[in-house]
C-alpha cells in the first residue's frame, strides 16, 4: 500500500480545489481530465458568461447616462466581446495547471474509468495504465439536457455552443427560464437580439420567493423580451436556416419562428450509474448521493459538484471538493447545504440565502417579514441611477434571521453579509446595529433591518 496514491481525482474543473487542497494536506493525487483544465466553468460557462454579462452591463449603464453628462453613439461588437471573452478565459484557464503543478499534483489528460473503490483506468495519449488509490473523487461534471426527440445541433444550441455563434441572432427563443435561460437572455437582449423566453412553470426562478419571478417577469418585458410561463414547448422543427417553434400557453397555442433556440432546461451529471453501482456508490436520476462530508455509500469514493444530487452550483460544487480533500486527509469537514448563496446574474442580480417566507412556513417557523424596495433611503443607489429591485428579510419571532431575497445591483456581493449572519445566528437588532459605509448600496440591508423592528425613518 505504500506505493498508492492517496487520491484520484476525475475531472479538472471543480476538482482543481479538490487536488490542491489535498495535496497542501500532504497527500500524493493524480488529476484526470478529459478535455481542458478549468473544467466548464472556466472555459464555457461562469466565467465565459459573466464576462458578456459584465459587458452589456457597462452599455447599459453608459447608454442611460446622458443626465450624467456622458454623450456619444455607442454599439456592441459581438466579434470583440467574444475575443475579450475567450482572452479571459484563457489566462484564467492557465492557472489552474500552475497551481496543480505547484502543488505536485500529476496531471493526465485522459479518461478515467474507475474500476474498483480503489482502482482507477486511465486511458490517455501515453497508453492505459491502472492507478491504485486510497481514494476516488468523481467530480465529473454535467452537461445539457434536451427535450426528448430533439438534437442539439446548430441552429438548436446549447449554452455551449452559444458562446461561440459568429454572430448574435436576429431572433432567438430560449427554453427554460431558470438561472442559463434568463442569462442568456440578458445577454442577448442587449444585443438587439429578439428574445422569447418559455417556462413551463407558473413562474420564473420557482425556488425562490415569487417576489423575484414577478419582478423579473415585469423586467423582463419592459426590456423588450416576450416571456411565455406556464408554458410549454410541444414542437421543434428545423425550417430553411431557422426553427419553427410550436408553445402550447394557457390559453391558446401559438407557433414562433426564429432564428436560434437555446435548450435551458437543465443538465444531466456526467456518470456511469452501471458502473458506479457495481461498485457500490448509490445515485439517484439527478446524481450521486453523498453524506455531508461528501462520502459515498462506498466508503472510499467521494464525489462533488454537478455529479451530485442535487445542487448545480459553481459556489456548492468548490465547497464540496474543499470538504471532500479535508476529510480525505483525516480534518474534519461538513457541507452546510442551508448556508449556500443563490445568484443569477441578470441586470439587476439576484440572490438569496437561506429560507424564502414559503420555505420557513413549511417548516412551521412563526416568521416576520419585511420587503422593502432597492432604492429605500439608498443614496448610492439613486447616485448610479441603480434603483430597480428590493430586498426581502425572513426572521424568526425572537430576531433571529433566517433568510434573505436581494434584487438590485451588487446582488451577489451584498447577499454575503446575510450568510454570516445566519451562520452566526444574529438577529436583525445584532445586524442593524453596524455600521455601514455611506454612501453605500449596503445600507438598505440596514433600512431593512430597522423596519422590521419598527425603527425605521421610512
Amino acid at each position: 500500500m505504500d506505493d498508492e496514491i492517496d487520491l484520484v481525482v476525475l475531472g479538472g474543473g471543480v476538482g482543481i480545489f479538490a487536488a490542491v487542497r489535498a495535496a497542501q494536506l500532504g497527500l500524493r493525487v493524480v488529476l484526470v481530465e478529459n478535455r481542458r483544465i478549468g473544467g466548464v466553468c472556466m472555459n464555457w460557462g461562469g466565467l465565459a458568461t459573466k464576462t458578456l454579462t459584465s459587458t452589456v452591463e457597462l452599455f447599459k449603464n453608459l447608454k442611460k447616462a446622458s443626465n450624467n453628462g456622458i454623450q456619444g453613439s455607442l454599439f456592441l461588437d459581438w466579434t470583440d466581446m467574444k475575443r475579450n471573452k475567450d482572452n479571459i478565459c484563457s489566462r484564467m484557464s492557465k492557472m489552474p495547471e500552475f497551481l496543480l503543478k505547484k502543488a505536485g499534483v500529476r496531471i493526465v489528460i485522459g479518461n478515467g474509468e474507475v474500476q474498483s473503490p480503489t482502482e482507477v483506468k486511465i486511458t490517455s495519449a501515453d497508453g492505459e495504465e491502472i492507478i491504485k488509490t486510497r481514494n476516488i473523487l468523481i467530480a465529473t461534471g454535467s452537461q445539457p439536457i434536451t427535450i426528448p426527440g430533439v438534437e442539439l445541433k446548430d441552429p438548436i444550441l446549447d449554452s455551449d455552443q452559444m458562446l461561440e455563434l459568429e454572430t448574435p441572432p436576429k431572433s432567438l427563443l430560449v427554453v427554460g427560464g431558470g438561472v442559463i435561460g434568463l442569462e442568456f437572455a440578458t445577454i442577448f437582449n442587449l444585443l438587439n437580439t429578439k428574445v422569447t423566453i418559455v417556462e413551463m412553470l407558473p413562474t420564473l426562478l420557482p425556488d425562490e420567493e415569487p417576489e423575484v419571478g414577478e419582478f423579473l417577469l415585469r423586467h423582463l418585458k419592459k426590456e423588450g423580451m416576450e416571456v411565455f410561463v406556464n408554458s410549454k414547448v410541444t414542437q421543434v422543427t428545423q425550417v430553411n436556416d431557422g426553427v419553427n417553434v410550436r408553445i402550447l400557453t394557457p390559453t391558446e397555442e401559438t407557433t414562433k419562428n426564429v432564428d436560434k433556440v437555446l435548450m435551458a432546461i437543465g443538465r444531466k451529471p456526467n456518470i456511469n450509474r452501471e458502473s458506479l453501482d457495481v461498485i457500490g456508490v448509490k445515485t439517484t436520476k439527478k446524481g450521486i448521493i453523498v453524506d455531508e462530508k461528501t462520502q459515498t455509500s462506498a466508503k472510499t469514493v467521494w464525489a462533488a459538484g454537478d455529479a451530485v444530487d442535487p445542487h448545480l452550483l459553481a459556489n456548492v460544487a468548490i465547497r464540496e471538493a474543499k470538504v471532500a480533500a479535508a476529510n480525505i486527509a483525516g480534518d474534519k469537514a461538513r457541507m452546510e447545504y442551508d448556508l449556500i448563496p443563490r445568484c443569477v446574474f441578470t441586470i439587476p442580480e439576484t440572490a438569496a440565502v437561506g429560507l424564502t417566507e414559503k420555505q420557513a412556513k413549511d417548516k412551521g417557523l412563526e416568521t416576520k417579514i419585511v420587503k422593502i424596495n432597492f432604492s429605500a433611503q439608498n443614496f448610492r443607489a439613486m447616485a448610479s441611477n441603480k434603483t430597480e429591485g428590493f430586498i426581502k428579510i425572513v426572521i424568526l419571532e425572537d430576531g433571529r434571521i433566517l433568510g434573505a431575497t436581494i434584487v438590485g445591483a451588487s446582488a451577489s456581493d451584498l447577499i454575503s453579509e446575510f450568510i454570516l449572519a445566519i451562520k452566526n445566528k444574529m438577529t436583525a437588532e445584532e445586524m442593524s446595529d453596524l455600521v455601514y459605509v455611506h454612501p453605500s448600496f449596503s445600507e438598505v440591508l440596514q433600512v431593512a433591518l430597522e423596519k422590521i423592528l419598527g425603527k425605521a425613518m421610512i
